[in-house]
């Protein structure tokens, strides 16, 4: 009965329930503003969005506690909303920078096999092929840096390529007329480029008896090499970097770490692609899988419910997922539901129907 209850428990049991609503609400609440869910500005309209579920939740769970048991489905509607809510906003807050960490943890491996496996197929070619595509690459670059910033042919363009033509065995010789406009001077430099790159080519499969695949994979080679040199002292600065994450829309879409990732994903990508179009018998992995939804790196759609539910469905095996989880199944749906059994009113018991009593007259007896 209900007189029989604590009213001490009852009152404390009901602020739980009421604090339990309340977590659910403002974290609703932050899920729809954090990424402006409903693309509405005026951040009084998600408080007014997130009330939708509130009403169901305290009203099915006030009703049901009257004894209306069937109301409890309208309360398990409302508290479904706010758990996916809640879940879509708590997990990026208290995650946020481990999932950013694990994906460059896993780019940064990516890099040390790609160039483990790079180098090793690179090493069935003639040995000299790498070493003589660096040479010959930083003799073009300081080609066309000079003939960029002279504007023509001065020394030290000409010095570059005599020293280009020495190791191809070409003929180049320098063009004396550059031109006086800019465009005069950006055709000059396309013209050179195009034509070292040719020689470039040409050069490396001779070099590997006509292989045609030759210069794909020692190209594919020396990319992997900038790659490592370039990313691995970056990713590993960022790899020390514990510090909280900010949850927005706008500071995840300019965040450098998850821009990087993002660069070096699309470069490991192509080197892949050019390495498997050589028809190697071990093919390259890509990091980017377009079959998905979220492309890598997934952690760009922090915030969104789908991210939420593909990450905690990739990390179910790890303890802080389910720590994040078990936080919002109990102030979501356990922790009312349990005092629930003891605030609701039980009905009144049926009232027994007495017989009537049967009065029997006794005879008078005669005298």
């Amino acid at each position: 009965m209900e007189n029989e209850k604590s009213r001490l428990l009852v009152i404390i049991f009901w602020l739980s329930t009421l604090c339990c609503f309340g977590f659910g609400y403002y974290n609703t609440v932050e899920a729809f503003r954090t990424y402006d869910a409903f693309g509405i500005n005026n951040p009084l309209g998600n408080w007014f969005i997130a009330f939708i579920p509130l009403a169901l939740v305290f009203g099915g769970y006030c009703a049901s506690i009257r004894g209306r048991k069937m109301w409890l489905y309208l309360y398990l509607v409302g508290e479904i909303i706010f758990f996916a809510a809640n879940l879509t906003y708590l997990y990026p807050q208290k995650l946020g920078r481990i999932l950013v960490n694990e994906e460059t943890q896993m780019l940064k491996d990516s890099v040390t096999q790609y160039k483990e496996k790079l180098d090793k197929i690179t090493g069935n070619l003639n040995p000299q092929s790498h070493q003589k595509l660096t040479t010959l690459k930083q003799i073009q670059k300081n080609l066309l840096t000079e003939i960029k910033d002279r504007k023509g042919f001065g020394p030290r363009a000409i010095k570059a390529l005599n020293d280009f033509n020495l190791i191809t065995g070409s003929c180049y010789t320098p063009e004396p007329y550059v031109g006086t406009s800019k465009d005069d001077w950006n055709e000059l430099y396309d013209r050179w480029k195009k034509n070292t790159d040719t020689e470039i080519k040409e050069f490396l499969i001779k070099l590997n008896n006509k292989d045609k695949y030759a210069e794909t994979l020692v190209e594919a080679k020396c990319q992997m090499d900038s790659i490592a040199d370039n990313y691995n002292k970056r990713l590993d600065t960022y790899l020390a970097n514990n510090s909280k994450l900010i949850i927005e829309e706008r500071a995840i879409a300019h965040n450098a770490q998850i821009l990087m990732l993002e660069e070096l994903a699309g470069k490991l990508d192509k080197v892949a692609s050019d390495v498997n179009s050589v028809k190697q018998p071990a093919l390259f992995n890509k990091i980017i899988d377009t079959n998905k939804a979220i492309a890598f790196p997934k952690t760009k759609k922090l915030g969104d419910i789908d991210f939420a539910f593909v990450s905690v469905f990739d990390r179910i095996n790890k303890l802080d997922t389910w720590i994040v989880i078990i936080l919002c199944l109990f102030f979501d749906l356990l922790g009312p539901f349990l005092f629930y059994f003891y605030l609701r009113v039980d009905p009144p018991e049926p009232e027994q129907k007495k017989e009537p009593t049967i009065l029997i007259k006794k005879p008078i007896k005669e005298i």
